[in-house]
């Protein structure tokens, strides 16, 4: 058995297309003791379950629109999943797993999480296939496919003919700035931390009428952004901040040229202090996150 990361696109456009495809890999994998996990449409997941019979009590299926609301949550999600594994015994984790790419403002991010999938699980004893619908889906995301996959299905599995490499496509699909209209409801400049406890009551003006866990993790996200800026930034570090409806967008910018690490923040740093899990922790709480350079923006809603 060979242990490392195989990650495949499936391309299909009917039910007897999926099924022909994953039924044989999903009874394959229990026939090796590997542990199995699906995310996949609802109705798929109902035709998965038809065919196992009693066997679908061995397989582990998830919420697919709960599942991929935030491209770090999942990729966290992914991760436990795996270490579950493991201690249940399996030394192989097969996962159908097909994104929810939702509204084509989310469409990027959701294609720059797979193409991080191969580096933050590059030695990792998964073998994932992620079904894409012809049917439905965006020519755009199709191709995508193609470019963040290394093995395709459509249905014979051949190496994908786009691939590229993850350094080189998230370099070039730079993040998506969340966006902004009108002038912001708070701008400053940053000078130190002791700037940040007037900004911190600012937000709670911004946001009111969000429920207080909520409003703390704004809070929060803030925080780690503007003490990013403010240690690794150079130049004057200024703080905007934006609402629109139930949404509050903030951002920091700096004159530097920004982190070099594409994936940065998509991976827990490795350790147990909390040193370094700035940028992660945002990405687990925002609902958009984006960094151009010096400059960092982020959203969450209500």
């Amino acid at each position: 058995m060979t242990i490392g990361l195989c990650h495949e696109a499936l391309f299909y456009d009917s039910d007897a297309t999926f099924c022909d495809a994953l039924l044989p890999f999903v009874h394959d994998g229990l026939d090796e003791g590997d542990a199995l996990v699906v995310a996949a449409r609802a109705d798929n997941v109902t035709l998965i379950r038809d065919a196992l019979g009693t066997d679908a009590g061995r397989v582990v299926f998830l919420d697919r629109d709960q599942w991929y609301r935030r491209p770090a949550v999942t990729l966290a999600g992914w991760t436990a999943q795996l270490a579950q594994a493991r201690t249940r015994g399996h030394a192989r984790v097969r996962i159908v797993g097909e994104v929810a790419f939702g509204a084509l403002d989310k469409h990027q991010a959701w294609t720059r999480y797979e193409s991080a999938v191969n580096v933050l699980f590059a030695d990792a004893p998964a073998w994932i296939v992620c079904p894409y619908d012809t049917r439905a889906l965006p020519t755009q995301v199709l191709a995508d496919a193609l470019r963040t996959h290394p093995v395709v299905r459509d249905p014979a599995r051949r190496d994908s003919p786009g691939y590229l490499h993850p350094a080189s496509l998230l370099t070039e699909l730079v993040e998506q700035l969340p966006p902004v209209t009108g002038l912001p409801l708070l701008d400053r400049v940053l000078h130190d931390v002791t700037d940040l406890s007037a900004a911190r009551q600012a937000l709670r003006v911004i946001a009111a009428g969000w429920p207080e866990e909520l409003l703390e993790d704004l809070q929060l996200c803030v925080t780690e952004i503007a003490v990013n800026g403010l240690r690794h930034g150079t130049g004057e570090r200024r703080l905007r901040v934006w609402r629109h409806g139930d949404s509050v967008v903030c951002e920091v910018t700096d004159e530097g040229p920004g982190p070099t690490d594409p994936l940065a923040g998509y991976a827990a740093p490795a350790g147990a202090g909390l040193g370094g899990r700035g940028l992660w922790i945002v990405r687990q709480l925002c609902d958009a996150v984006a960094i151009d350079g010096g400059r960092i923006r982020i959203a969450l809603s209500a």
